[in-house]
């Protein structure tokens, strides 16, 4: 029988009941420089599995392996450059990882911007629709042919989506906002995140829904109320009480924010390794605290299988039309 794990368990403790599963795997984890991203992938690097660095800065790529190789000497770790808000730059990416990799067992799409001030990408998309959604949207799109050539039925290849409870706390009631993706009427930093998380979220659904038949599953996820991270960089007083103001505003939205305690990086990353090794995870599934969402903490839109079709149509458009002209 599964092990019971719980809100306070730690990454490390969700690996070692699943180290079999991690032992040989190779797994790609975006953002790995620094909080939950660098943190999973010491758990699964020290639990045996190949784990790709995506930084986009080379020195702090540098230091991440160096922390990484300081708790384990042995651990099997590599990084490759991947800036999200560049097209070409995850174009690269894949494939340099291919020249060098013939397998990929797991994705883990970590990285994450969180109600920056207005912005843009390279490619010119809203800075946190694109990073969040569409950046990881692309890597996906073009690791798709190995991870379905690495799966099989005892070990389906998994994606796995760091999204947020922001998805339901700050969301648009209607779902995306395809009427103004890049914000060109009116920009919300907390409602364009919300945005993008519940993309996360759609994302997950439609790969499981595309590809479960061929052994390719996908699952979001709410780490919790992490602590220490760089995440909320962007996040002033100002920007903390716009925050407040809308949580409060949300039916449901007060008592689910009160309900979490905050958490250790450790115990962030536990949802996102258990997402990652466990046999028993349910693709299209959202998670939180180690265990599958009974419909908390979700937006009311989050299995709406139009809205997911759709998000995956006008960002294959988005892809393809860049593509075309590069």
């Amino acid at each position: 029988m599964t092990k019971v794990f719980t809100a306070k368990t730690t990454g490390d403790e969700v690996a070692t009941e699943f180290v079999a599963q991690c032992k040989g795997k190779t797994i790609i984890v975006t953002g790995a420089n620094t909080g939950l991203g660098l943190e999973t992938s010491r758990v699964l690097a020290a639990h045996g599995a190949c784990v790709i660095l995506a930084i986009r800065n080379v020195n702090n790529a540098k230091i991440a392996i160096d922390n990484i190789k300081h708790s384990n000497p042995a651990a099997t770790v590599a990084f490759i450059q991947l800036d999200l808000a560049s097209f070409a730059s995850i174009r690269q990416f894949v494939k340099t990882f291919s020249n060098s990799y013939t397998k990929l067992h797991v994705l883990i799409n970590n990285a994450a911007v969180m109600a920056c001030p207005k912005s843009f990408t390279t490619d010119g998309f809203e800075m946190q629709f694109g990073v969040c959604h569409l950046g990881h949207f692309y890597l996906s799109k073009l690791l798709l042919p190995l991870l379905l050539e690495t799966a099989n039925l005892e070990c389906p290849a998994r994606i796995v989506n760091v999204s947020s409870d922001g998805q339901f706390l700050f969301g648009p009631p209607d779902g995306i906002l395809f009427d103004d993706l890049n914000a060109t009427k009116s920009y919300d930093p907390w409602v364009r995140y919300g945005n993008a998380k519940l993309a996360n979220v759609l994302f997950s659904n439609e790969v499981t829904r595309r590809y479960n038949s061929q052994n390719l599953i996908s699952v979001s996820l709410h780490p919790g109320i992490i602590q220490g991270t760089e995440l909320s960089r962007h996040i002033g007083l100002s920007g903390g009480f716009n925050a407040l103001r809308q949580i409060v505003r949300k039916s449901g939205g007060l008592s689910t924010a009160l309900r979490q305690r905050s958490k250790t990086i450790p115990e962030g990353v536990a949802t996102t390794v258990l997402a990652a090794l466990d046999p028993e995870i349910v693709g299209g599934g959202f998670y939180l605290d180690c265990k599958k969402s009974a419909g908390e903490s979700m937006h009311p839109m989050c299995d709406n299988v139009e809205l997911a079709r759709r998000l995956w149509d006008v960002s294959e458009s988005l892809v393809v039309e860049w593509e075309l002209k590069n």
